[in-house]
């Protein structure tokens, strides 16, 4: 029995000293790619395209019945008109199939089939001649484009242009579809879904979303077993990667120490004792390795925002936002470059400059933390 403990203890050390030198992040890495295979074999169906189908055509059907029952509390003296408004809106609101009806509608091939191109230009420029009336005399700018816009909208080559773009888009509608039959009849012969809905790159874009509760919202979970998978994940996922940024923190910071003058065998500043080191040295210490780790962290940024702009077209405003943002973790998903999406820019951004990031702002933050404290 002591040689079998022996053992077992030697075993255990190796393995938390492989595990505290990277073993954590490799099998991180591993449950991260195996999170993104499960939501993927959850979300990656027709059953979630025709989810995601029916989500959207609720949201427009609900803005039209919002619209509709708005103004019909404006026009509560005309009975004629509220009834009719009455009609509409309960044929919306309570049918549950309006939405997969709505969602065939193209207005675009119903405005050229129906000649509404003519009044449709017609009425934006008596909108817009609505909009020069109500500009003051002194915007002189604002009246010359009205004008130039009117004018432009009164010829008929504008209209005959509309017409044309209109005609066209009816020729490829009839064209797309029937093209997209055709390739969804090939790929039903070869056992595969009609359409790729969520790959696996979009479900480790997903996923590593969640570990750095970024959460921008761009591809979300629709079906019953993808929402639970996801509410797992992030009671696994988060605390997992929180232990690894700080397992990876802690020696960060104790060779800061050691380089700016605090000895090596103390593992926490907060418990070095008054005779070794006083509170303004520490935090002289503190100050400096903070200032050492923000200098690396902007030099990170400002390398990640320039291959941005290389490779994205945003401006140079819009590059460092996105990256001030994404390293601050707060995800507005606002603009979001459109290669992370791929293979290769899901896994490869997120180990060569996401989780880096999120290095080293995390020692930071153990670093101030017991300055603020």
């Amino acid at each position: 029995f002591p040689i079998s403990n022996t053992k077992f203890m030697w075993n255990y050390e190796r393995f938390c000293v492989f595990w505290r030198r990277g073993g954590n992040w490799a099998a991180f890495v591993l449950f991260w790619f195996f999170a993104s295979a499960v939501i993927h074999a959850l979300e990656h169906s027709e059953q979630n395209k025709e989810l995601a189908l029916e989500e959207e055509s609720n949201r427009d059907v609900g803005f039209i019945t919002g619209f509709l029952k708005e103004k019909r509390d404006d026009f509560q003296n005309d009975r004629k008109l509220t009834n009719q408004l009455e009609r509409m809106i309960k044929l919306m609101d309570e049918s549950p199939n309006m939405p997969r009806l709505w969602r065939k509608v193209d207005f675009e091939l119903v405005m050229a089939k129906h000649k509404m191109i003519k009044s449709t230009v017609e009425v934006v420029r008596d909108e817009f001649l609505r909009i020069k009336e109500g500009l003051g005399k002194d915007d002189s700018s604002g009246r010359e484009l009205a004008d130039a816009f009117i004018k432009l909208l009164s010829e008929d080559d504008t209209v005959s242009a509309f017409r044309q773009l209109g005609e066209d888009h009816e020729k490829k509608v009839v064209a797309d579809k029937k093209e997209t039959e055709k390739k969804c009849l090939e790929k039903k012969n070869e056992g595969q879904p009609c359409e790729e809905n969520w790959s696996f790159w979009h479900s480790l874009h997903f996923t590593s979303n969640v570990f750095s509760t970024t959460g921008r919202g761009t591809k979300t979970p629709i079906t019953t077993g993808g929402k639970l998978a996801t509410i797992i994940l992030i009671i696994i996922q988060i605390p997992f990667f929180l232990h690894c940024l700080a397992t990876t923190a802690a020696p960060i910071n104790m060779m800061l120490d050691t380089i700016l003058g605090i000895s090596s065998k103390h593992d926490d500043l907060e418990d070095l004792p008054m005779e070794t080191a006083n509170s303004r040295q520490r935090q002289l210490v503190m100050l400096k390795g903070l200032l050492v780790l923000a200098s690396v962290l902007l030099i990170h940024m400002i390398v990640a925002a320039v291959y941005r702009f290389c490779t994205t077209g945003w401006s140079f405003s819009d590059v460092l936002y996105f990256e001030f943002v994404r390293t601050a973790s707060v995800g507005f998903g606002d603009i979001i470059p459109e290669d992370e999406f791929a293979l290769a820019g899901a896994i490869l951004k997120n180990l060569l400059i996401n989780i880096p990031a999120q290095i080293v702002t995390f020692a930071m933050f153990v670093r101030v933390l017991p300055l603020i404290s």
